[in-house]
């Protein structure tokens, strides 16, 4: 009998879910996809099948992606997300079925709006920024703590040291002011989605 209770994200991802679930603040920088929070359970499928996962993982993880979710759930005392997102991420087609884009940004768009995610987007036409470098996440802890999740193609990492966390918040500072401020990035998300229809 499969185990309820067993843990379904990747190994070097858990210490990260652990400390997401304590946070205050997330705030969460995107350049490619929407962030694993914010997912439609088709949208988390086909990213992760897109990768070189056995069909078997990518159910395990998409499972996993999905019930990270719940510390958004409203009166779960969950941290605030703040998003920043690329424009690109709005307009890049996941899977072959364009309704799979339409409803992942109808599903962005109900979080924005019922004020459970605060939304940004930098539009395409903001020239070169520092979050060309790539997704960050920044969790702000009940202690006054900070710690940060950088992932790229090789590994993920938590970052704790001063320096490293310094650098984010300077970065996260100049993407927020490239960023749309959120009545025009709502305005732009549901544009983005009204093209996918």
């Amino acid at each position: 009998m499969p185990d309820a209770g067993r843990r379904r994200e990747p190994v070097w991802f858990r210490p990260w879910v652990d400390l997401e679930r304590e946070a205050v603040t997330l705030r969460s920088f995107e350049l490619a996809w929407v962030p694993g929070l914010l997912q439609t359970e088709a949208y988390a499928r086909a990213t992760l099948a897109g990768g070189m996962l056995a069909a078997e993982a990518v159910d395990e993880f998409t499972e996993a992606r999905i019930a990270r979710q719940a510390i958004l759930a409203p009166g779960e005392g969950g941290p605030l997300l703040v998003a920043v997102l690329d424009e690109g991420v709005l307009r890049r087609r996941v899977g072959d079925d364009r309704a799979l884009m339409a409803a992942q940004l109808a599903c962005l768009l109900g979080h924005a709006e019922a004020g459970t995610v605060q939304l940004h987007i930098v539009p395409a036409d903001a020239p070169s920024y520092p979050g060309l470098d790539g997704p960050f996440t920044i969790a702000d802890m009940p202690d006054g703590s900070r710690v940060a999740h950088v992932d790229s193609a090789a590994q993920a990492q938590i970052l704790d040291q001063p320096s490293d966390l310094v650098n984010l918040e300077r970065r996260w500072e100049r993407i927020r002011g490239e960023a749309l401020p959120r009545g025009r990035s709502l305005a732009l998300l549901r544009e983005a989605a009204a093209a996918w229809t």
